[in-house]
């Protein structure tokens, strides 16, 4: 290598070291300068996270205590000795004391020698009960010896009725172990601005105290106090308690030791080359550290919210399920957010789920999880498993969520579905829970508003039903897997089969059948009973034809006919051309509708039925007597055939048996002056049949006479008639 190239290169890093040196002691002029600033926005940051903390942590407390104390409320029995029950309440909690004031202001006590009279209340506890009284729950301290926090729920009776209000007083020890712990050093105080209780102190402390008490204090407090010649920053906020605040006191050199070191020895010019050192090492340190957590966040967390994403709660909850099986999942949705995002825009929306998040993980447990998956598609992992207390909490939520967006100006829904891993209830892995929470998240957005639906085993098993169902009838249609059944109905004169009724089976791939109740009812719903009936129609129409064609004298099929059909537009051109189709006369089928089509719309029923006659077919009123049935419609209706209702078959009581062939007389009576035949179906047993014959029906059918057959068994019964 060159001389004068070696030589430039070693004059290139010279420069370079002197620039990097003269850089270095710039950034410390620099540093020196604005430490104090620095060191003062550390210390408010630190300062506000701590009390920040501390708040929220007090906060929970009383929302806890609240909670408890309403769950007392409502298993308070007040049929029992209520001192007694008061007692028993209190050794199951923290509270000091719990008292129960009726309307009338008679006071029960946990404690059986207490002296506790409503009379020796202060004016502020008296107007706190009688707010209890008009359903306001509240929290307020008190002063005697001690400070104090006194709670008052009111007590419901019934969902409406107030009987009194239930009140609990407690010392401030677990609030101030709280607060101990959300702080680090400093002095912390509660204080209404008169007052000051001392929670944390410092040796410092007197002199701290007599400083801020000659300070003109206030809510929000942010600022500056000397002491002994140091610089305290002091913080001021509510600490969520009527009247309350908490006073935080600490130094710089308290909170960042660290920075305050640096700040001071970074003046020696021989100490900073090894502490810009050592800095670069740490920065490179912890770039790498932040990039590592950068792509951590990415993977793990919902950039939106902050909440776990849904392949870290995938990984979480298997973590968790390995160590206890009990637990339980929900899914939590919003009825039309995307109307949201369209009304308040895509950034209120985001701001919106944001908050959904913060409300929740201060009301998470240990180990318990959120996780956001998807627009406005929330997961919680909750160590709870019974449903009751899982409603309250998920209640609770629901209500931090309302509180905390009221600035919102938009009505909105929560659906909510839970799947409960518990001691009692059906073990399931991840990937089954993951499936039914969000099939019972389905079955909340079909309820009422905010409901919370819990995952039920038949309610599932039902709906996997009809969803076979609705997933094969048109296959089993195609395929001819429904098959026609015939139901013989007896002349009661001269006991001969004289027709049957076409009952329609569903015969699955493995053989076994279907019996209809079990998919008419859906097929109802979803309108596939038109194509199914037109389908039956022509089955017994062909079998009409397959007898001619044998040389056997045909019977006649009655077919039911749904309203659906019956009122379609081209149901009078359907019957012609299956008519036509098979060379058939249509006086072999007798056309079955129910009641309830005829009343629901009497005139074009009347127009449809003419229709129909003109093609020869019979038509049987079915069922009559089921609904609103009106002998007025026998009147002005030339129906062939009239179908009375089982239900008068069954009757237990005497009077209302004589009540019921009274009604049936005159209804055949009638019927038999009009020239309409008189069908009774259900008949079952050998005094049903007297008791038709005896009232002058004309045919009976049931499982008295016989059971459905398959079409060879009935050819079988036609021919040995």
């Amino acid at each position: 290598m060159d001389a004068s190239v070696l030589r430039k290169r070693i004059y290139k890093l010279l420069i370079f070291s002197i620039l990097m040196v003269l850089g270095i002691l710039l950034m410390a002029f620099l540093f020196i300068n604005h430490a104090d600033d620095s060191l003062n926005k550390a210390t408010y940051t630190t300062m506000d996270q701590e009390i920040d903390l501390c708040v929220q942590r007090v906060s929970s407390k009383k929302n806890t205590d609240l909670v408890l104390l309403n769950t007392f409320a409502r298993n308070l029995n007040k049929e029992t000795d209520l001192d007694s029950s008061l007692f028993e309440m209190k050794k199951e909690s923290d509270f000091s004391s719990i008292q129960f004031i009726d309307m009338n202001h008679n006071v029960y006590s946990s404690k059986k020698d207490s002296k506790f009279s409503y009379n020796n209340l202060s004016d502020e506890y008296k107007d706190k009960i009688k707010n209890g009284f008009l359903g306001e729950q509240s929290t307020f301290k008190q002063k005697n010896k001690n400070y104090k926090l006194t709670y008052i729920v009111p007590v419901y009776e019934n969902e409406n009725q107030i009987v009194g209000v239930l009140c609990a007083d407690s010392s401030l020890k677990p609030y101030t172990d709280l607060m101990r712990k959300s702080i680090s050093g400093g002095n912390l105080y509660i204080t209404d601005f008169k007052d000051f209780y001392g929670i944390q102190k410092n040796l410092e402390s007197n002199e701290v105290l007599a400083v801020i008490k000659n300070m003109n204090l206030s809510e929000n407090v942010n600022g500056l106090i000397g002491v002994k010649g140091q610089e305290h920053g002091i913080v001021v906020k509510k600490i969520g308690i009527q009247g309350w605040y908490l006073c935080y006191v600490n130094s710089a050199k308290s909170l960042n030791y660290p920075l305050y070191v640096m700040s001071r020895t970074t003046n020696y010019v021989l100490m900073l080359f090894v502490i810009v050192v050592i800095l670069l090492l740490w920065i490179a340190y912890r770039m790498m550290v932040k990039n590592n957590e950068e792509m951590e966040k990415l993977a793990y967390t919902d950039q939106l919210t902050g909440a776990v994403s849904f392949a870290r709660f995938t990984q979480l909850v298997h973590i968790y399920a390995l160590k206890n099986n009990n637990y339980s999942l929900v899914s939590l949705n919003m009825r039309r957010f995307k109307f949201m995002n369209e009304i308040l825009g895509r950034d209120k929306s985001d701001d919106f789920l944001c908050r959904i998040v913060t409300c929740i993980k201060p009301m998470l447990k240990k180990d318990e999880i959120i996780c956001r998956d998807s627009a406005d598609v929330f997961y919680m992992l909750l160590i709870d498993t019974d449903e009751n207390v899982i409603s309250n909490r998920i209640h609770a939520i629901f209500n931090s969520i309302r509180q905390n967006t009221k600035d919102f100006c938009y009505e909105y829904e929560f659906c909510c579905g839970v799947i409960c891993n518990g001691a009692r209830q059906e073990k399931y892995s991840f990937e089954q829970m993951l499936t039914n929470v969000m099939f019972a998240l389905a079955q909340s957005k079909e309820m009422a508003s905010e409901n919370i639906c819990f995952f039920d085993e038949e309610v599932h098993k039902k709906k996997e039903f009809e969803n076979f169902v609705e997933s094969n009838m048109q296959q089993a249609l195609d395929s001819n897997r429904f098959e026609m059944v015939l139901q013989p109905k007896v002349d009661l004169d001269t006991n001969l089969v004289v027709s049957a009724e076409a009952l329609v089976r569903w015969k699955l791939e493995d053989g076994t059948y279907l019996p209809p109740s079990s998919f008419v009812g859906i097929f109802e719903k979803n309108r596939f009973c038109s194509k199914l009936d037109f389908y039956m129609l022509r089955k017994a129409i062909q079998q009409i034809r397959k007898w001619i064609d044998m040389g056997i004298q045909p019977v006649n099929i009655s077919v039911n006919q749904s309203k659906i059909v019956f009122y379609h537009e081209n149901y009078i051109s359907e019957l012609k051309s299956l008519l036509k189709e098979y060379d058939v006369s249509a006086s072999y089928i007798t056309l079955e509708v129910l009641e309830s089509t005829v009343i629901e719309d009497f005139k074009l029923f009347n127009q449809i039925l003419l229709e129909v006659k003109k093609l020869g077919f019979s038509v049987s009123l079915d069922d009559f007597g089921s609904g609103y049935s009106s002998l007025n419609v026998l009147s002005k209706l030339t129906i062939d055939e009239l179908k009375i209702d089982r239900i008068f078959l069954h009757i237990d009581s005497d009077l209302e048996n004589k009540k019921t062939k009274w009604i049936l007389e005159g209804i055949i009576n009638i019927a038999k002056k009009s020239n309409i035949r008189v069908v009774v179906e259900g008949v079952e047993s050998s005094k049903d049949d007297e008791f038709i014959r005896c009232l002058g029906a004309n045919v009976g059918q049931g499982y008295y006479y016989s059971r459905p057959l398959s079409i060879d068994a009935f050819n079988d019964l036609i021919h040995k008639k």
